[in-house]
C-alpha cells in the first residue's frame, strides 16, 4: 500500500510541474505534514526535500498532507483547512496544490487555490484520481 500511496503522491507532482511556469522562490515553508506516519521515515526527508524543490522552482507551493483520520470532515473540508492554516501560496493570489490524504477513511483530495485552479482542473484532479 505503501508504494502506491506514494506512486501517487508523485504522480501528482509530475502533473503539477508539468503544468506550472517556473519562477524563483523566496521563503521557506512546511511543504510535507505525515501525522498518518503513511511514508517510511527512510523517505520523510527526500520527499520534503522533492517538494521544497519543486515549490521554490515553479513559485507554486505544492504540499502533502497525511493523517490518521478526518474525524467527521470530508477529505476536501481537510485539505482547504490545511491549505489556509499552514498559510500556503506564492504571490497575492496564493498560487499552489496541497494532496491530503486521510489513511482510515481511504480518502484523498486536491485542494487549489490561485494558478492551481488553471493547473489542476476538477477534470485534471478527477483523470488523476481514476489513474
Amino acid at each position: 500500500m505503501n508504494k502506491r500511496i506514494l506512486a501517487l503522491v508523485f504522480a501528482v507532482l509530475l502533473c503539477i510541474v508539468s503544468a506550472v511556469p517556473a519562477f524563483a522562490a523566496d521563503e521557506e515553508t512546511f511543504y510535507y505534514i505525515d501525522q498518518a506516519e503513511i511514508v517510511d521515515d527512510s523517505l520523510d526527508a527526500e520527499l520534503f526535500t522533492k517538494l521544497e524543490e519543486i515549490s521554490e522552482r515553479q513559485q507554486f507551493d505544492v504540499a502533502v498532507v497525511t493523517l490518521d483520520t478526518l474525524d467527521g470532515a470530508t477529505a476536501e473540508e481537510m485539505a482547504d483547512y490545511y491549505y489556509d492554516y499552514f498559510e500556503y501560496g506564492y504571490g497575492d493570489t496564493l498560487d499552489g496544490a496541497l494532496l491530503l490524504l486521510a489513511r482510515d477513511e481511504r480518502q484523498w483530495h486536491i485542494s487549489t487555490a490561485g494558478y492551481g485552479i488553471t493547473a489542476l482542473t476538477d477534470y485534471g484532479i478527477e483523470y488523476i484520481g481514476e489513474q
